[in-house]
């Protein structure tokens, strides 16, 4: 698909070795070497085929430093690429839609089909803009040889224009599921007998996230301090503006979130954290009392992952392990079900 760029247009030509370049005085020096915008919007589908929005972590979790993991089953890309001329000017957009680790693939295939060859195959041949900082797709781009990716000269260089046309390139592809996405998730915590091990939470998210906590040092040992752990960990990733709701086990803090939101009493047996996370929110927030061990598998793999979460931190192993046993973990509970779906 290609979407015009509202600007004086280029003139292309189509040369006898098959490569349209661009055409008269003009014409790039290199005629080998693209420069290109890239713009792309990450989409899952739900267990319908439906379109979804993808809700990446939210930075908290990330700044936090807890454990924590995103799946990519199932990802998609809708991508706009916008090619421009050897002074910059962009010339025509390219649209299309790529699978999470085609994306490299996906963008060659695009500028094959529409330069009528597929000869832009030398290393460093096109010169790659890609400026959206959540790193999804930034693994297969920059280890493909033919993108030099966001070369040096780019800085300084206005690309106002070129984004706008991407913008506008995706706008009707992620009109039907760019909403207010709902959040689902499930929390679990963990308190041992043994009380040399301190409790954790885990939050897995329906959308494909995971992430575990270990309670810290100083709050009291107590079972809704573990399970509010495990919420503190959904309230974190949600968006603030996106309605969440989370399934837990635990009655009491099934109780308490309620409350909360409803303006009731506040609890001192849960992080202070969760007081404030929920007072912040726009979105409409309300927990859900689930069944444990009835054959939930997202439930399931909250109350395995917060359970090792507790053990392995507190006998000191290697969090690399950890967080590879808790990839296991999802692996086997989900491994029927789309985590990203």
């Amino acid at each position: 698909m290609l979407v015009s760029v509202p600007r004086p247009q280029m003139p292309i030509a189509l040369e006898p070795d098959g490569v349209r370049r661009l055409a008269g005085v003009q014409r790039q020096p290199q005629p080998s070497r693209l420069i290109a915008v890239l713009g792309r919007s990450a989409f899952i589908r739900d267990a319908k085929g439906n379109k979804q929005q993808y809700v990446p972590f939210a930075e908290q979790i990330i700044e936090r430093k807890h454990l924590a993991k995103r799946s990519t089953h199932g990802l998609h890309f809708d991508f706009a690429l916008t090619l421009c001329d050897f002074v910059n000017r962009p010339l025509l957009t390219l649209t299309g839609t790529a699978a999470y680790g085609e994306l490299d693939k996906a963008i060659l295939q695009a500028i094959a089909e529409f330069s009528g060859t597929s000869k832009i195959s030398q290393p460093s041949s096109i010169d790659l803009l890609f400026q959206e900082d959540d790193d999804l797709g930034t693994a297969e781009l920059s280890m493909n040889p033919v993108f030099c990716l966001n070369p040096s000269w780019q800085f300084g260089l206005d690309l106002g224009i070129a984004n706008q046309a991407n913008s506008q390139a995706l706008a009707p592809l992620v009109q039907e599921y760019q909403t207010n996405l709902p959040v689902v998730a499930y929390t679990d915590g963990s308190l041992p007998r043994n009380r040399k091990f301190r409790s954790a939470g885990a939050m897995v998210k329906s959308q494909g996230h995971w992430a575990s906590a270990i309670s810290p040092k100083y709050y009291i040992r107590d079972t809704l301090l573990a399970e509010s752990t495990g919420a503190l960990l959904a309230l974190s990733h949600a968006p603030l503006d996106a309605d969440l709701t989370i399934f837990s086990d635990s009655r009491a803090l099934v109780k308490v979130v309620n409350d909360l939101v409803h303006g009731r009493q506040r609890s001192a047996k849960v992080h202070h954290e969760v007081h404030e996370g929920l007072e912040q929110r726009t979105g409409r927030t309300r927990a859900c009392w689930v069944r444990g061990h009835n054959g939930n598998r997202h439930n399931e793999a909250a109350n395995r992952m917060a359970l090792l979460m507790s053990r392995h931190f507190s006998v000191r192993i290697n969090p690399q392990l950890t967080q590879s046993r808790m990839t296991k973990i999802v692996l086997e509970e989900l491994s029927q079900q789309a985590l990203a779906a």
